[in-house]
Formats: structure tokens, sequence, C-alpha cells
């Protein structure tokens, strides 16, 4: 890494005031370009977590970057669970936010994650075995409202490397076959005496997602954070208005996720582009 790189390196790390994430993507441009193709270690700055970061994608990209992440999903884990707690992680990606799950429900605890692609399924398993952590179950599934077995156009070497998609993209795209599963009839959630928090990050399947875990959703009334991303959501044919009835008919409320905050949402043509908190 040159001097000027270290130099922004530095300044987007110790950057303190709202918009840092923006503000760091904008000057950092040139430093992913730059960076070697090593995965170092990399550590967020206010959280007891390190990643091995590879400059090549994109999460790992910013924790390397500023030593943060999406700071703001964070603490509605960390305000959600209490020690002993249960929670799920539907798109595990390279485990972070099973991480802070994890550290959250401590020892007592237990977080099941799910993250069907190969290429991911490994980072998560070095980032889990990096920072010792002994109470998340990953699970190499995907879950939907039907069971099936999917073949995914995956792009390993993208920027962001959760991305998938059911489509052909080519003769050149990798494919992985992926075994698609329904929350509500898996042993592993079945049979939980208790579920306090779900997150789902599933590149615009989340619907259906929530659709297949109905009966753990009436039966526990976890809370809920989930994306909702409207190319996405319109790309899988979702709509944002039947989410909205299909959770506000269980009693949820809606709140949109901000770097300040969270916004009470009091009908579906409020609701943005970017994560949401329902309880």
């Amino acid at each position: 890494m040159n001097r000027r790189d270290r130099i922004k390196l530095v300044f987007t790390r110790n950057w303190k005031l709202p918009g840092k994430e923006r503000l760091s993507s904008y000057l950092l441009k040139g430093y992913k370009k730059n960076a070697s193709a090593k995965s170092n270690i990399a550590w967020l700055t206010n959280e007891d977590i390190a990643i091995f970061a590879d400059p090549n994608s994109f999460i790992e990209w910013q924790v390397a970057s500023m030593g943060a992440y999406e700071d703001e999903i964070n603490k509605l884990i960390r305000i959600s669970l209490k020690h002993g707690d249960i929670a799920v992680d539907v798109g595990g990606n390279i485990g972070l936010q099973s991480i802070r799950m994890s550290q959250a429900v401590g020892d007592n605890g237990r977080v099941y994650s799910f993250e069907p692609l190969n290429y991911l399924q490994e980072k998560f398993k070095k980032n889990i075995s990096l920072n010792r952590v002994a109470n998340v179950t990953l699970l190499p599934l995907a879950l939907s409202d039907t069971e099936s077995t999917a073949e995914f156009t995956i792009d390993p070497g993208g920027d962001n490397q959760g991305t998938f998609s059911l489509a052909d993209t080519g003769p050149g795209a990798e494919k992985q076959r992926v075994d698609v599963k329904i929350a509500d009839l898996l042993p592993e959630l079945s049979t939980l005496q208790a579920l306090h928090l779900i997150k789902i990050d599933v590149e615009g399947f989340e619907l259906q997602v929530l659709r297949g875990m109905k009966g753990l959703l009436q039966k526990h009334k976890p809370r809920l954070i989930f994306e909702y991303d409207t190319p996405l959501w319109a790309r899988t044919g979702q709509d944002i208005k039947n989410c909205y009835e299909f959770l506000a008919d269980m009693g949820y409320s809606f709140y949109q996720v901000t770097e300040a905050g969270c916004g009470k949402i009091e009908s579906w043509q409020e609701i943005e582009s970017g994560n949401l908190f329902c309880m």
C-alpha cells in the first residue's frame, strides 16, 4: 500500500461523524484497485471482532478500510439479544453478523446461520474459527416458502460476493446446486423453545423466507432485521406491500433503519430501500 492510501486509510478509520461509510467509499475508490489480492486480518474499530479481509470483496474491504460495517445492524443486534437468547442469521455471508449475534447471546445462547454458497461457507468457517466462536451452527441451506433444489449462478470474484442469480448469465458463469428448505419444517428450528431475533439478507428473496417461517414468527414473535432493496425485490417479483401486510397481520410494527436510529413506519408506502427492523 502506498503512502497516499495509508493516509486515506487512517483518515477513514478515524472518521467519527455520520456519513462515514459514504465518505470513505468515495475516498478509497483507488485503494481497492491498487490493493494486493492477499487476504489479511482486519479488525472492527469499536468491536472485539476480526475477519480475514480480501480487498476484492466489498464487505471485507469496508471492514479493512473503515474498521466498521453496518454499525446500525450491530446496534440492533445488541439491543435485541441478551445472554442465553437464540438468534437466526439467514444469508450468513462471511459470518460477521453471526459473530455479533454470538457475542450478544453468550456461551449459553445459540445462533443458527444459513449460508448456501460454498465459497462463502469457507470464509464463514475461517472467521468463526479466527474469533473462537463456539455457539454458532452453520447450515449449508437456502430458505424459502417451498422446498426444492435450485441452481444458483454465482460470481466468487465479484465485488459483492453474496450476490447470486437464478438466471443463466452466460457460458462462463459459475453454477452451484443448492438445497432450498422451509424454515418451519427444519428440526433445528421447529424444536426451539424460544427464538428472539432473525436477520435476513438474501438478495430479494426475503419475503419467501419470511413466508416459510410463518409458524416460527407466530409462535415466538422474534424481532426481525431484513433488507428491502427495490430493484432486487422487483427482479424476484416481490411486493413490499404484501410483506408489510403479511407481518402487520401478525402484530409486527415496521421501522426504517438509519445511521441515527429507527423511524416508525405507519404504512407500506413510506418504506424506502434499506434495512428494516420489525418488532
